[in-house]
C-alpha cells in the first residue's frame, strides 16, 4: 500500500530563516493541501493550515496572490479555501473562483466565509442548489440595509426603491418581520431573487475601490454581484473582472477609458460593461487611494453579438474619411509635384521671387498631406482596421533618428531637444515605422507649446514587470505646464490656446487631436500616454527577453 507522507515531510522541514525559503514553504504547504484534502490525517491537515497562515502572514501580498493563482482550478481542499478566503480581498477572490469543490461542500463552507466571500462565490455561475440555498438563507445577513438588523419602512424605502415601487417594498417587509416573529428562518426580503424581480436594470453603475483594485462602493445597484469584485486582475474564464487593458491600466495607475468589465451574479448586473475611471490619491499625503468611475453598458455597435451592425456602422464611417482624405490628398500632391519642379527649375530657369513662392506652396503642401496622413491614420483606428505590425525598435536607434528628422525644427525654433536613455534599457515591441511616427508625432506635438530658447527634455527607461514595457518621460515646456489633462487633449471646449499655430513645423491639426492620435496608436499597440503632474509619459510595450546593456546617450 502507497502512504501520501508529502505533508509530513512537509511540516518537519519548515525553514523560515530567509524569505525565500518562506515563500517555497508556503507554496509546497498549500499546493498539498490543495490536492489531497483527503488523504491526509485531521492532525497533519490542521498543522498544515496553522503554518499556512503563519508563513503567509509573513509574505508579500503579491506573493501569496501569485501562489493561489497558481493553484487555479486544483483546489480541493474546503478547510484551504476558508483559510484563504480570510485573507485580503485579491486573494479571497481568487481562491473562491480557483476552487473546485462539490455542491455539499460549498453549501457547508458557506457559513464560514467571511460576508465578502459569499458575495465573490455568489458571482460563479456553476453554483450547486444546495449551496444557492445556503447563500439565499444568508442573504439577511449579508444585505443588511444601513446596519441595522430589523430595518423600519422608514429607513429601509429610500435606500432602495422608486416611489412606484415602494407598496411592494413595505408588503415585503412585513411579511419578513412576521416570518422573524414565527420563527422562520431570518431572511431579509431584499435579496437578489427579490431585487431582480422587482427593480429597473441599471444602465451605469458609480463605484469606488481600495488601493489593490477592489470595488468597495457602488451605488443602487445589488451590492453582492460587484462589491469585491477585482479590477486589478484581469477576468480568469468566465469570472468577473476586466479585460487585459483595464488591468494594466490600474497597474500603471492610468485612467480606464472604455475598459471592457464582465460582472456575473445577480441578472441585474450579469453580463459586459464598459467602464471610464480615474486614481485618486490622498490630498495630504500623496498616497494612492484607489479608483472612481462609472460603468455603463455596452452601446449597441459594441456589443459582440450586434457586432455586425457595429463593424458596419464603424466601417462606413471609416470608408467615408478615407474617400475624403483621398479626394483631398490627390490634386494636393499634385499641386506639390510641380511646385517643387518650379523650385529645383527642372524645365528651365525661374527668377528667385518664383522660386520662393514655389518653396512655401511646397511646404504648406507637405504639412497639409502630413495632417491628411493622420486623419487617415485616425480614421483607421476608429474603424478598427488599423493593423499593429511586428518587429523591434531599438531605442538608441529610436533616439538618433528622433534627433535627425527633428532637428530642423527645433533648429528654426531655437529649441533644444535633449533625449536621454536610462541604463539599460529594452528594444520596443513594434516596428520602426510605427515607432518613429508615434514618437515623431508626438515630439512635435509638443513643440508647439515651447519659447524660443527653450529645453524639451525627454528620458527614455524600462519598467520591469509582468508585463514588461518602456516609458518616455517628456518634461513640459512652461507654456503647457498648467494646463490639466483635458486642456492638453483637447477636450475641454473652452480651451484652445494652443490648438491652432501659424508654424508650418507644427502639427497640422493642432495640440489635442495629435496627442489623441498618438495615445490611440499607444494604445492599439498595447501602451498608453498619459498626464502624470508636469510630464506626459508614453508607455510603449518593450522585448520580454531583450538585452538590456545600453548605457545612457544625451543629445541637443
Amino acid at each position: 500500500m502507497r502512504v501520501d507522507d508529502r505533508l509530513a515531510t512537509a511540516l518537519q522541514n519548515i525553514d523560515a530563516s530567509s524569505e525565500p525559503a518562506r515563500i517555497g514553504q508556503w507554496r509546497q504547504l498549500i499546493d498539498i493541501l490543495a490536492q489531497n484534502p483527503r488523504d491526509f490525517a485531521g492532525e497533519l491537515v490542521a498543522k498544515g493550515l496553522v503554518n499556512a497562515h503563519a508563513l503567509g502572514r509573513t509574505l508579500d501580498v503579491n506573493e501569496r496572490l501569485a501562489g493561489v493563482h497558481a493553484l487555479a482550478g486544483r483546489i480541493r481542499s474546503a478547510p484551504l479555501v476558508q483559510l484563504l478566503a480570510g485573507d485580503v480581498p485579491a486573494i479571497a477572490a481568487a481562491a473562491i473562483f480557483g476552487a473546485d469543490l462539490s455542491d455539499t461542500e460549498w453549501s457547508e463552507l458557506v457559513p464560514e466565509l467571511p460576508v465578502r466571500a459569499r458575495g465573490f462565490l455568489r458571482s460563479r455561475s456553476d453554483l450547486g442548489q444546495k449551496t444557492r440555498l445556503a447563500l439565499s438563507n444568508w442573504s439577511g445577513a449579508d444585505f443588511r440595509i444601513a446596519g441595522t438588523i430589523a430595518p423600519t419602512v422608514e429607513t429601509a424605502i429610500p435606500e432602495i426603491a422608486p416611489s412606484g415601487e415602494i407598496g411592494a417594498i413595505v408588503r415585503r417587509i412585513e411579511q419578513w418581520r412576521k416570518d422573524r416573529e414565527a420563527g422562520d428562518s431570518p431572511r431579509l426580503p431584499l435579496g437578489d431573487d427579490f431585487v431582480d424581480s422587482e427593480l429597473a436594470p441599471p444602465s451605469e453603475i458609480s463605484f469606488e475601490t481600495d488601493d489593490n483594485g477592489t470595488i468597495i462602493w457602488v451605488d443602487d445597484v445589488p451590492r453582492g454581484a460587484v462589491v469585491g469584485v477585482d479590477i486589478a486582475r484581469a477576468a480568469y474564464d468566465d469570472g468577473p473582472g476586466p479585460d487585459a487593458y483595464g488591468a494594466a491600466a490600474f497597474r500603471q495607475r492610468m485612467p480606464l477609458e472604455n475598459a471592457r468589465m464582465r460582472l456575473r451574479g445577480s441578472p441585474l448586473v450579469d453580463g459586459d460593461w464598459r467602464v471610464n475611471a480615474a486614481p485618486f490619491f490622498d490630498p495630504l499625503t500623496g498616497r494612492f487611494r484607489g479608483y472612481r468611475g462609472i460603468m455603463r453598458r455596452p452601446r449597441l455597435y459594441e456589443k459582440p453579438e450586434a457586432g455586425a451592425a457595429g463593424e458596419e456602422w464603424r466601417r462606413q464611417r471609416g470608408e467615408g474619411m478615407q474617400q475624403v482624405v483621398h479626394e483631398l490628398r490627390t490634386p494636393l500632391g499634385a499641386i506639390a509635384g510641380f511646385a517643387e519642379i518650379i523650385e529645383q527649375q527642372l524645365f528651365g530657369p525661374v527668377t528667385e521671387e518664383y522660386r520662393q513662392m514655389a518653396g512655401a506652396i511646397l511646404s504648406d503642401a507637405q504639412r497639409l498631406l502630413a495632417g491628411f496622413e493622420d486623419l487617415s491614420v485616425a480614421s483607421r483606428l476608429d474603424a478598427g482596421n488599423f493593423e499593429v505590425e511586428p518587429g523591434v525598435t531599438d531605442c538608441r536607434w529610436l533616439a538618433n533618428r528622433l534627433a535627425e528628422r527633428l532637428e530642423s525644427v527645433s533648429d528654426e525654433n531655437r529649441i533644444v531637444l535633449n533625449l536621454a536613455i536610462a541604463d539599460p534599457v529594452r528594444a520596443f515591441a513594434i516596428d520602426r515605422a510605427l515607432a518613429e511616427r508615434i514618437f515623431s508625432r508626438f515630439l512635435s506635438a509638443v513643440m508647439m507649446g515651447c519659447e524660443e530658447g527653450e529645453s524639451l527634455n525627454g528620458r527614455f527607461k524600462t519598467e520591469p514587470g509582468v508585463s514588461t514595457c518602456n516609458l518616455f518621460q517628456l518634461e513640459l515646456p512652461a507654456k503647457l505646464k498648467q494646463c490639466s489633462d483635458d486642456q492638453l487633449f483637447g477636450t475641454d471646449p473652452s480651451f484652445n490656446e494652443f490648438e491652432t499655430s501659424a508654424d508650418t513645423s507644427s502639427p497640422l491639426l493642432g495640440l489635442g487631436f495629435s496627442l489623441r492620435l498618438v495615445r490611440n496608436l499607444a494604445r492599439k499597440a498595447g501602451g498608453d500616454l498619459r498626464f502624470q503632474k508636469e510630464s506626459l509619459v508614453l508607455a510603449i510595450p518593450a522585448v520580454q527577453d531583450g538585452d538590456m546593456d545600453f548605457r545612457d546617450i544625451g543629445g541637443d
